[in-house]
């Protein structure tokens, strides 16, 4: 039965057609994994001829021991094909050759074209002998020479061709640098090289209205695009122009200006995972070199924090100490830090400190849930997991929050030292091993440590079972609190209405995960009326905006949208981001103080 659905509905429209932009991609891999490649990839025959052309290629797949996936304009005979080639061998290019003469001859003598849509070039030019004649050939070349006489722009294409598998990419010899991770890669096979080699050029990093990539959509050079970065790191593995390897300068500068925002991780295809693989190289770049200071004042900021607290009125006296400007300039000068930005702020004393003094409202008549004191929460802006507390325990739950340095190896993780991070997952999991039960709710504050322990974490330590049981456990508030929602449960619902405007910053990390479901739906709830920022990250990004040259990128990211909006809202509109770093650029780019969900909810308690 054939059947069809007419879509009218503007945003419908715009989910099908992504799909549709996505399929360069998609069909990179096949069902079972394996990486499938362009090149025989534009082939066009008269519409009445698909039929049998579509024949002669799949039994020509097929007798050449390749798979492939077509889409395209089957309408108009024009075939896209994305092939099983295996590229990293001298026999596997081999293969790739015969097939390549085999498909030209078969696209002739269906009456088609090599390319119907696109152009020759390199890929394809050496094959034109197929499809046109001596003559016609020799007056491409004579028209060409008449135009370039030199005979420099665009060598080796459509005339004087260069064989179709010379300086073929990835190649024979792509291996040469690669490195062992530390992630343990497991959509890869464990192999950096596998994991580059997802991206294929598509090119929707370059798109300037999705959030990927931000650092692309300020430049606008190619090689502050994922794409960009991952044709240097595939370089970079292969030995010829980056021969220094992972200890080369030019491909840390590529990968610089990386936010490590996620975004290519979700809207990217093939799920590129550039900040994954920035990770990694910066993790080999600093083996047995001095890191920069912003690595150390940054990445170790979590325990440096810890510490401070558990000197008694250390954290009052360095927030007053911190105050005066000389000070504080000459800490973060000290720091590596950028002196342009404002120096971040202590709380007086830490929230684990506070939920050991407090006596609980409730005694969890609906349960227990534990409260994961995330750095950000716990030591710098407290109110927020103090709100947290209060709305949970009035929708019944008994609030855990477990004491000693927790930390899910976040910042370690962005700058690069996986070693140290991954010691520091594994103390936490310790601390933590009594609440891993496999059931118990681990509510997470902070976007960004949700996204570490639910992904990152889990790849690092990948045969610690006690990682995937957090894993799972591990909910955000708004995902938490929607599935207690009165319509869900039966139960009271504590929370009376807000009836507000309000923009979100979906923090980066969150948007990547797809992670903001819930909070929209308890903000639909409350009667409060969401509009989100579309540009994705906020453009601070956790350490990335505090080191030095970043900043004002940092600040250009934020004016992409994030700061145009919230200067032209009604003085009554509530500015919500769940993340730490995104209330702390609201605050430096518009003096605005952003809320987290948990504030909103606090405030909408009912009275008894």
């Amino acid at each position: 039965t054939i059947d069809s659905l007419v879509v009218n509905e503007p945003t419908e429209m715009r989910q099908l057609w992504r799909i549709r932009e996505s399929a360069a991609g998609l069909v990179t891999r096949l069902p079972d994994g394996r990486e499938a490649w362009p090149s025989w990839e534009d082939s066009a025959v008269p519409p009445e001829n698909l039929a049998a052309y579509l024949r002669d290629l799949y039994a020509l797949l097929e007798r050449h021991g390749l798979e492939g996936i077509p889409f395209g304009h089957f309408g108009e005979g024009c075939v896209h094909l994305r092939i099983s080639f295996t590229l990293g061998t001298d026999e596997g290019v081999a293969v790739f050759r015969a097939f390549m003469l085999d498909a030209a001859a078969t696209v002739a003598r269906h009456g088609g074209s090599l390319s119907g849509e696109h152009g020759d070039g390199r890929a394809r030019s050496e094959l034109l002998p197929l499809m046109y004649s001596p003559a016609a050939l020799a007056a491409f070349e004579k028209f060409k020479d008449i135009f370039d006489p030199e005979r420099v722009f665009n060598p080796g294409v459509l005339v004087r061709p260069e064989p179709l598998d010379q300086g073929l990419r990835p190649g024979p010899g792509q291996r040469t640098r690669e490195f062992i991770p530390l992630h343990a890669l497991t959509r890869d096979g464990g192999s950096m090289v596998n994991a580059v080699n997802r991206c294929v050029g598509v090119g929707l990093c370059r798109s300037e209205s999705e959030a990927m990539c931000p650092s692309f959509q300020i430049t606008g050079d190619e090689v502050h695009s994922t794409r960009g970065r991952a044709r240097v790191l595939s370089e970079m593995f292969r030995g010829e122009t980056y021969p220094e390897g992972t200890d080369s300068e030019d491909v840390k500068d590529a990968l610089d200006l990386c936010l490590s925002c996620h975004a290519c991780a979700s809207e990217c295809p093939v799920n590129v995972d550039m900040s994954t693989y920035k990770s990694e190289f910066l993790n080999q770049h600093y083996t047995s070199r001095r890191r920069p200071m912003a690595h150390y004042s940054m990445g170790w900021l979590p325990l440096s924090a810890h510490l401070l607290h558990r000197i008694p009125g250390a954290a009052r006296v360095a927030d007053s100490l911190l105050r005066l400007r000389p000070v504080e300039k000459l800490v973060m000068r000290l720091g590596g830090i950028d002196p342009t930005r404002g120096m971040i702020r202590f709380a007086p004393r830490s929230f684990q400190s506070l939920a050991r003094r407090r006596k609980p409202l409730t005694r969890g008549s609906a349960g227990k849930v534990v409260l994961w004191p995330d750095s950000f929460s716990n030591h710098l802006d407290t109110e927020v997991p103090t709100a947290a507390t209060e709305v949970l325990e009035a929708l019944g739950y008994e609030v855990i929050v477990p004491q000693g340095f927790l930390c899910c190896g976040l910042t370690w993780h962005s700058t690069g030292q996986l070693e140290t991070a991954k010691k520091v997952i594994s103390a936490t999991l310790d601390r933590m091993e009594e609440h891993l039960d496999g059931s118990t709710p681990v509510i997470c504050l902070e976007p960004s440590c949700t996204s570490m322990l639910m992904e990152e974490a889990p790849q690092l330590l990948h045969d610690d079972p006690r990682v995937h049981s957090l894993a799972r456990q591990v909910v955000s508030l708004g995902e938490f609190v929607a599935g207690r929602s009165a319509d869900t449960t039966g139960e009271p619902w504590p929370f009376g209405e807000v009836r507000a405007e309000a923009l979100s910053q979906v923090h980066c990390h969150e948007r990547s995960r797809k992670g903001h479901g819930g909070t929209a739906e308890v903000l639909e709830q409350l009667g409060v009326n969401e509009s989100t920022i579309e540009t994705g990250c906020c453009g601070l990004a956790g350490n990335w905006g505090f080191e030095p040259g970043h900043a004002q990128m940092s600040r250009d990211l934020g004016e992409r949208e994030l700061f145009p909006r919230i200067r032209g809202l009604d003085g009554d509109a509530l500015v919500l981001a769940d993340g730490f770093s995104c209330r702390t650029q609201i605050q430096e780019g518009t003096g605005v103080a952003g809320k987290h969900l948990a504030q909103v909810l606090r405030d909408a308690i009912k009275e008894e």
